[in-house]
């Protein structure tokens, strides 16, 4: 059994898999889970055959799926009361990200942490009419599990013994994220001090 993230991958389990994502995507919790680096273990995992393929990626894109529709009932159902208990930054960046794609939001979304967990949400609270909603997360629920899932498997299965390097591969993907976001925080705050 490895150790780290993928051997508490392995530890959990296809149930394990579905459930993370689930609440992830479908409780408001999805701030503090591992989405996408969940996604890319199980690819690694995959080609490294510790992990089956199939039932893996079945596991998450149905949790993707349920969670995302479960955050639209929440938001349709108790929307503003739920509001109150999500960070305001977080709603209002996901409110921007919603304006600036519209409904392709739930296909950009999911790639998203954060925006992915309150889009559906969202989607929920402005009353988006579910046939619109229906087709649109299903297909993004594929396109983030599937896709991100078979990427990695794809990866994994070019390079041998990749799954003992999963920490590194994440920490250098959360780099990728982290340092252009930090310096467009830092160029609005100088714009902001220059404008006072």
């Amino acid at each position: 059994m490895e150790s780290g993230l993928a051997g508490w991958v392995q530890t959990i389990g296809y149930i394990g898999i579905f459930a993370v994502v689930f609440a992830e995507t479908g409780l408001l919790v999805g701030f503090a889970l591992p989405g996408d680096s969940l996604l890319i273990t199980v690819g690694i995992l995959g080609a490294a055959g510790k992990l089956q393929l199939f039932p893996a990626i079945t596991a998450l894109f149905i949790g993707s799926f349920l969670g995302n529709n479960l955050g639209y009932w929440l938001g349709r159902w108790a929307g503003p009361g739920l509001q109150r208990r999500v960070r305001a930054d977080h709603l209002e960046r996901t409110q921007l990200f919603m304006r600036r794609f519209g409904a392709l939001s739930l296909l950009v979304g999911p790639f998203i942490p954060i925006v992915r967990a309150l889009v559906p949400f969202v989607c929920g609270t402005l009353r988006m009419p579910y046939g619109r909603f229906l087709p649109l997360t299903l297909l993004g629920s594929l396109i983030w599990t599937v896709g991100l899932t078979l990427f990695s498997y794809w990866v994994g299965s070019k390079i041998p013994n990749l799954e003992k390097y999963v920490y590194l591969i994440l920490l250098v993907g959360i780099s990728a994220g982290v340092v252009p976001a930090a310096i467009r925080f830092f160029r609005r705050r100088s714009a902001r001090s220059v404008e006072m």
